[in-house]
């Protein structure tokens, strides 16, 4: 089947070449191909003049690449050979489809001209659908390209060489993690079709992407921008996002994509801008950048808290300008934003006002981030209006299928003891498709059903036993599960020959993760064998971006884990999400952590609390990693899990956590006082006995 992608086309173009491909669609219907419109481009800085494909068709049965004269161009032969050596540099970039220094199979270049013009030797011209047809019948091969060719030339095509940072393990050993990550690295990267969808979709008006973490949405959008940009050179394109991680990824992401295109040149950061949603007088934002363009004082982070609240001071902040500014200047050509389930529709009603009447807006969203909602409104929701370019990414390439299950199931509490209902999930049933998940009939209220993975949605990149990617693990109190850490850290590096670059330790406990990772480390120093290999470092010790290090360990709340991921994630502190004050947010947090690797997880925890995670996590597997359910809630139910589970309201969990600062300050003095006298103190209450008689009626 022909897959085809149209980007911004003139009409007399279009209507050249789709019944090109209509023709090839009912001639040839059960072969494999895509179909690019208007893809690729290539700028040439010597001559200061762009190269454009109309069309490049990559099939199972031959590569050919169009090109359309809408005037009389008697030397035609120049502009085709030049898209042909553009091309075919491409090709060569990749050593699976060379033979020594020649292509290992051979491409087709051909002009199609609207006016009748004298053909050349050795550069075909098409005058109509039927001699585009003789030519591909005569030059179609016999034999259909093998999977991996065929992945290959479009790997070449799309440019997709290197999509992700990658790094030898050398001397990595058969069995290893280390040598596993090397396997996966080594396949061929390509776009899948929504991806190149939403690549080239139409810049005109809103375009909405979206799809579960680790479906390539920061890729997506960053080569995007680069393709817009490739198109528009004289636009100016910014790519904005929430997460003060996504920065450099975003930023490296651009620079890649533009290089390979344009011969290893910078992109022009004055016309493709990376900009954080907020911003501030270091470091220009969006908000920021309209307010100042606009005469007005922006509010910053601190300001917009103390007068609006917490939860909500971006969102108001941007409503403040919008209402001040009813009309604003055009200052933009268009705007991507990643990570927009982070925003309301106030941030994005703010980047429609500054796009002028095209309104060329981009948003790219996590569908289902928080598992008790479905993240982002409707674009009639947010805009007033219905839009019709919505390209939906449902293949996740980041988890494993048995990962993404669990962090799901979990994340719900939908196998916890001695409940009906899970604590949350999605209020429609639809969610479960756009995000990849097939199932074993229709979802229907109140009816069994069972939900899961394939390999279409969550292709299997580690060739790793399911059972051991994922682990639930309990100890008896932080000691036991810190000397476990430290000695699955230790395996890591000198046995599975990990990189500590491939590993992430996330920690639950965000307020008392400083203090965590200082234990740890203590630990860690005092060892007999120790020997200064074993380095890990708090996330946003040096500056906010600094994450990974070569040689260290990254330790972060899953705050800042949010926006990157490795192959090794370990998640201490995971009993927190039993019993917990705010268990809708602690389960969504759980969520996120698991969902930040590429490879394995280990959650670890402690008491009794952790045990009550495993038996859930046992049910899990017991499952064969699917979602089961003997009752799929109805429409009433999960609206009584929002009212029977909400987290508690953000002014008491604040005097909670001051009031655990307090605590440790006081303890922090010297003076002599211990744990039970805090207690008691804390709780009101004068004799030992009261306060476990307390513990103990709560306990029942």
């Amino acid at each position: 089947m022909l897959n085809v992608t149209c980007r911004d086309l003139d009409e007399i173009t279009k209507e050249i070449l789709e019944p090109i491909v209509h023709d090839f669609q009912t001639r040839y219907p059960r072969v494999e191909g895509e179909a690019y419109l208007g893809y690729p481009i290539y700028f040439n800085r010597v001559t200061n003049e762009k190269t454009s494909v109309d069309m490049a068709l990559i099939t199972k049965i031959g590569v050919f690449i169009f090109n359309v004269l809408k005037n009389t161009v008697p030397n035609y032969d120049e502009i085709q050979n030049d898209i042909y050596y553009r091309v075919k540099e491409k090709f060569q970039r990749l050593p699976h489809l060379r033979n020594g220094k020649k292509l290992k199979f051979e491409f087709f270049s051909i002009t199609y001209s609207m006016e009748q013009i004298t053909p050349i030797d050795d550069c075909p011209i098409a005058f109509s659908v039927e001699d585009v047809r003789e030519f591909i019948a005569a030059n179609k091969r016999q034999e259909e390209f093998s999977d991996f060719d065929y992945n290959a030339i479009l790997s070449a095509i799309q440019e997709a060489y290197g999509l992700n940072y990658r790094v030898e393990r050398v001397g990595a050993k058969i069995g290893t993690k280390a040598y596993k990550i090397n396997e996966a690295n080594a396949l061929i990267e390509k776009y899948d079709h929504a991806q190149m969808d939403a690549i080239l979709g139409d810049t005109t008006g809103i375009q909405r992407i979206r799809g579960m973490a680790g479906s390539g949405k920061t890729i997506v959008l960053a080569r995007k921008a680069v393709e817009i940009y490739m198109a528009h050179r004289d636009w100016t394109i910014v790519i904005t996002y929430s997460t003060r991680a996504l920065k450099n990824q975003l930023v490296r992401y651009i620079s890649k994509f533009y290089a390979d295109k344009n011969d290893g040149e910078m992109y022009d950061t004055d016309k493709i801008k990376v900009m954080q949603a907020w911003g501030s007088a270091s470091s220009v934002g969006v908000y920021y950048d309209v307010c100042v363009h606009h005469g007005l004082e922006p509010l910053n982070f601190t300001q917009a808290k103390t007068k609006y609240g917490k939860n909500r001071a971006f969102s108001k902040a941007c409503e403040e300008v919008i209402k001040t500014i009813p009309k604003m200047e055009k200052m933009y050509d268009c705007i991507l934003v990643d990570e927009a389930q982070d925003f309301d529709k106030n941030f994005l009603s703010l980047c429609l006002k500054v796009l002028g009447e095209e309104k060329r807006l981009v948003y790219a969203y996590d569908e289902l981030q928080q598992l008790n909602e479905e993240t982002m409104p409707t674009p009639k929701e947010i805009f007033g209006e219905e839009i019709q370019n919505d390209t939906p990414l449902t293949v996740c390439y980041r988890n494993q299928s048995p990962v993404i299950v669990t962090a799901h199931a979990i994340g719900m509490g939908m196998y916890r003891e001695g409940y009906d209902l899970p604590l949350q999930m999605p209020s429609s049933p639809n969610v479960w498709e756009a995000i990849g998940y097939e199932s074993s009939k229709e979802i229907r209220d109140g009816e069994e059903v069972t939900l899961y993975r394939t390999t279409r949605t969550s292709p299997e990149l580690l060739k790793v036993d399911r059972n051991e990617i994922i682990e639930f693990l309990a100890y008896e109190d932080f000691t036991e599960l810190k000397k476990a850490l430290i000695q699955s850290l230790r395996n890591d590096i000198n046995k599975e020959m990990l990189l500590p670059s491939d590993i992430m330790i996330i920690d639950m406990d965000a307020i008392g993760s400083l203090t965590n990772r200082a234990s740890i480390m203590t630990m860690v120093n005092m060892e007999d064998n120790y020997e200064g290999n074993l380095s890990i470092h708090m996330a946003g010790s040096l500056s906010p971006e600094d994450f990974f290090r070569k040689d260290s360990i990254v330790y972060t709340s899953v705050f800042r884990a949010k926006g990157n991921e490795t192959f090794m994630v370990y998640i201490v502190n995971a009993q927190r999400c039993i019993n917990s004050l705010i268990p809708r947010s602690d389960r969504n947090a759980l969520f996120t952590a698991i969902t930040r690797s590429k490879g394995w997880v280990k959650v670890m925890g402690y008491g009794e609390e952790m045990k009550v995670l495993c038996k859930e996590f046992e049910q899990v597997k017991n499952n064969d990693f699917k979602l089961h359910f003997s009752h799929y809630p109805t429409k009433d139910e999960r609206k009584q899990m929002i009212l029977n589970n909400s987290d508690l309201d953000e002014q008491t969990l604040k005097s909670i956590q001051d009031a655990r600062s307090r605590v440790a300050k006081a303890k922090a003095t010297g003076k002599a006082m211990n744990n039970l006298q805090l207690m008691m103190e804390i709780m009101g209450v004068s004799t030992k006995e009261e306060l476990m008689k307390m513990l103990m009626d709560d306990n029942d």
